[in-house]
């Protein structure tokens, strides 16, 4: 993506940061409002949209019987996948995933399998032969910066209203009924949390204008009992010891926040 801003821009921005003040007025460590609509998709076994400010995601989970891999036979198996729609920004153009895209779909399969959220052992139909596969679609809707929180956000609340087919033998042919639904094994949520670097400073929920002059940024993952499941740096420069302590120490306190949201979801 090419970030084009104009250099007064860059001055006010960077004249407002040094005043420990943003754009918006926010803190440097407050989110924008946040709001989570789940259930989104009809035809999906489990799907929300969120927005953080202008930025809109949607994810939904499609569930469907397969081989398990090689390595894993008695687990089944999530599959993430991530699109931005050239609808979204200027920024995002027509073709298949790029860079960005595949940046985010890993870190949130990372934030997802590390927790573990679900237990992929109880997605085992028979061992070796046939599991559930979770394939986790997620689309930019609308883009204003901090994709990596939302993404995961839509993604872990469209998994923790997913409804699977019941599974059962008959005549020992496996039957999948569709009638009787089941939630999925949930074991621990998680939660991403982005701290974006711009002239020394550490700011949380970063709008587009300032993501386009970031030094670095670091996602981090937290599990509900506050351990570290996930971690990814971007950007080219340099994050001291320091920085990414006190990076971690702002998410640490900022996941509590979006966790609260996530328990008002109704699973």
């Amino acid at each position: 993506m090419v970030n084009i801003i104009s250099e007064v821009s860059k001055e006010k921005i960077f004249d407002l940061l040094n005043h420990e003040q943003r754009i918006d007025d926010r803190s440097f460590t407050e989110y924008r409002d946040i709001r989570i609509e789940t259930d989104y998709i009809g035809k999906a076994e489990g799907s929300s949209m969120i927005s953080i400010g202008g930025t809109t995601v949607v994810a939904g989970v499609k569930a469907q019987v397969g081989t398990p891999f090689s390595n894993s036979p008695d687990k089944g198996i999530i599959i993430t996948n991530t699109e931005l729609l050239a609808i979204a920004s200027r920024q995002f153009e027509y073709g298949p995933p790029n860079k960005f895209a595949v940046e985010i779909s890993r870190v949130v399969d990372r934030a997802i399998r590390e927790a573990p959220l679900i237990d992929l052992e109880k997605l085992c139909i028979i061992e070796d032969s046939k599991v559930w596969k979770l394939h986790i679609d997620i689309y930019i809707l609308d883009f204003d910066g901090n994709l990596m929180d939302a993404a995961c956000l839509a993604a872990v609340s469209a998994l923790l209203t997913t409804k699977i087919p019941s599974v059962k033998f008959v005549n020992d042919e496996l039957s999948i009924d569709n009638e009787h639904l089941t939630r999925l094994p949930i074991k621990n949520k998680s939660v991403l949390c982005t701290i974006v670097k711009i002239n020394d400073q550490l700011i949380v929920d970063p709008v587009y204008v300032e993501e386009t002059l970031m030094d670095a940024s670091i996602s981090i993952g937290f599990r509900e009992d506050g351990t570290l499941c996930a971690m990814q740096k971007c950007g080219l420069d340099l994050m001291s010891v320091k920085e990414v302590m006190q990076s971690m120490n702002i998410a640490f306190n900022k996941s509590q926040e979006l966790f609260s949201i996530l328990d008002d979801i109704k699973q």
